[in-house]
């Protein structure tokens, strides 16, 4: 069986979904589709990466995912079509920065450059169909990757913004919401406990003051809000029962102070 994952910003009402499924069931056996999202907001490579980051790594041996966001391949850009090898799983995507988010930290076995795999049509618009698709089917019959271009040494780079730290403040942004109202903010529970030491905190928003951290929604009334850790492990403002990002007034970009009381 081969697992092979599928990542886009095509939404459900196209035909993009069932055209590149049929194409990986006719050419690879046994292959196992798993959609990890096609919501991704359009040329949201920062979303994109989020999901991925935090529902990918940790397939089997031998996964492949195909990644569609943002995809077509630019020399103006200096944007690749290629195979990133994470983890004995491999990644088909585009080097547009997003590859870079996706493994921020994290130790990349190889990373090659597709230049000696040629796509049937002569149009580069849909490039899951025409190149993806063909690519995943040679790494599932065991090819060596090798064979499919040339060694890259780094990916393209894209960072996310840091939180800006002052004596007794901690800016952070809000970076990623999701379909909850969940708010994520920019900066890890490691991170904020490495800043903060044993200090006290305080975050004043809408009228109501955070000063805890809080390990699950329900430890609040319901349509109050709270601080909390994600499984992502960055700080979550989360309205039990409710929507943060709408009560609360934040979207993606919004920015967030956290007072340090010495």
């Amino acid at each position: 069986m081969q697992i092979v994952t599928l990542t886009s910003d095509w939404g459900i009402s196209d035909h993009y979904i069932g055209a590149v499924k049929g194409k990986l069931f006719s050419t690879i056996n046994n292959c196992q589709i798993v959609d990890i999202s096609h919501q991704i907001k359009k040329f949201d490579i920062l979303h994109g990466a989020f999901v991925v980051r935090n529902a990918c790594l940790d397939f089997p041996k031998s996964t492949i995912h195909i990644i569609d966001v943002q995809s077509t391949e630019s020399k103006i850009k200096d944007y690749q079509h290629v195979i990133i090898k994470y983890n004995d799983q491999f990644f088909v995507c585009t080097d547009n920065g997003m590859p870079s988010l996706i493994f921020e930290g994290l130790e990349i076995q190889k990373i090659i450059a597709i230049t000696k795999i040629y796509q049937e049509s002569s149009y580069y618009t849909f490039s899951a169909f025409d190149l993806f698709c063909k690519t995943a089917a040679l790494i599932a019959y065991n090819t060596n990757i090798d064979e499919f271009g040339d060694p890259m040494e780094k990916l393209l780079k894209r960072s996310l913004p840091k939180p800006t730290v002052y004596d007794n403040l901690i800016t952070c942004t809000v970076f990623y919401i999701d379909s909850y109202g969940n708010v994520f903010l920019n900066i890890t529970i490691d991170e904020f406990m490495q800043m903060i030491g044993r200090k006290k905190f305080e975050i004043k928003i809408e009228g109501f003051e955070l000063t805890k951290f809080h390990h699950s929604y329900d430890e609040v009334k319901e349509n109050n809000p709270l601080l909390t850790v994600s499984s992502t492990q960055h700080l979550q403002l989360a309205i039990n029962k409710g929507n943060a990002s709408a009560l609360l007034g934040l979207n993606e970009g919004s920015p967030i102070n956290i007072s340090i009381n010495p």
